[in-house]
C-alpha cells in the first residue's frame, strides 16, 4: 500500500509553490484549527452551510484521529518554513464497502494553483487501494447549475432523485499515486471538484459528516 503512515510527497505547484503531502495524525489538531481560521467567510459557508467561526475539541478530535482506512484524510503542508495547513481532502466509506462520500477544501491563499485538482488525485488513489470504487455526492434537486454541469458529464456517473435531494455516484478514475496534476484531467469526478471550487454545488447537510461527525 502506497499511502501509509509514513507517506510524505514533495511536490512543486504549477506556479513554483513546494508543498508536502502527507496523512493526517491526531497532532494535527493546532494546524487544522489555524487553518480553518483562515478560511474566508465565503468559503467556510459553501463548506459548512453556515457561520461557522471555529472547530470545536470534539470536532478536531473526529477530524485528525482517524484510522485511514474507512476515514481516509492527507493533508497539506509548506514544505519550507513554519507548518501551516494549506489543504485537507478527506473521504468516509459508506456502508455498501465500495462507496465514499468524499470533500477537499484548500486555503483561500493556495486556490488556483493547482493544489485541489492534485489532492484529488492522490485522494482517488488512496481511495482505491482501499476498495473504493465510487465518491457519492448529494446536492439539492433544485440546483440548476449542477443540473446543466451533469447534462455535460459522461455517462459514466448514475443520479438518483428523492426527496428534493440529487444522489450522485462518481467512479473513481484510474490514476496511479504519483499522476501528476495535468490541466486538463478529464471525468466526472474532475468536472465535479472544478462545480464545487467555483460554488456552483450546492451541497446538502450531509457535507457535515466529512468536517464535523
Amino acid at each position: 500500500m502506497h499511502f501509509t503512515a509514513d507517506y510524505v510527497e514533495s511536490v512543486v505547484l504549477k506556479d513554483g509553490s513546494k508543498v508536502r503531502l502527507r496523512l493526517l495524525t491526531p497532532e494535527d489538531k493546532p494546524l487544522l484549527s489555524a487553518g480553518f481560521a483562515k478560511l474566508s467567510p465565503k468559503s467556510r459557508y459553501a463548506r459548512f452551510l453556515g457561520p461557522k467561526t471555529s472547530l470545536e475539541d470534539h470536532e478536531l478530535r473526529y477530524l485528525t484521529e482517524v484510522d485511514q482506512q474507512d476515514h481516509f484524510a492527507l493533508g497539506v503542508i509548506p514544505e519550507e518554513g513554519e507548518p501551516i495547513g494549506l489543504g485537507i481532502a478527506r473521504f468516509i466509506r459508506l456502508p455498501d464497502g465500495t462507496s465514499a462520500e468524499a470533500a477537499i477544501v484548500v486555503s483561500d491563499e493556495m486556490q488556483g494553483r493547482g493544489l485541489g485538482r492534485l489532492l484529488l488525485l492522490r485522494l482517488c488513489a488512496a481511495a482505491a487501494e482501499r476498495g473504493v470504487e465510487r465518491f457519492r455526492c448529494e446536492v439539492l434537486g433544485s440546483n440548476t447549475a449542477m443540473t446543466a454541469l451533469l447534462s455535460q458529464i459522461s455517462p459514466e456517473r448514475t443520479i438518483e432523485v428523492e426527496g428534493g435531494v440529487m444522489t450522485i455516484d462518481l467512479p473513481l478514475p484510474n490514476v496511479t499515486p504519483s499522476e501528476p496534476p495535468v490541466e486538463n484531467s478529464k471525468g466526472s469526478v474532475f468536472e465535479m471538484l472544478r462545480a464545487a471550487a467555483q460554488d456552483l454545488v450546492e451541497w446538502t447537510e450531509s457535507i457535515r459528516r466529512l468536517w464535523w461527525g
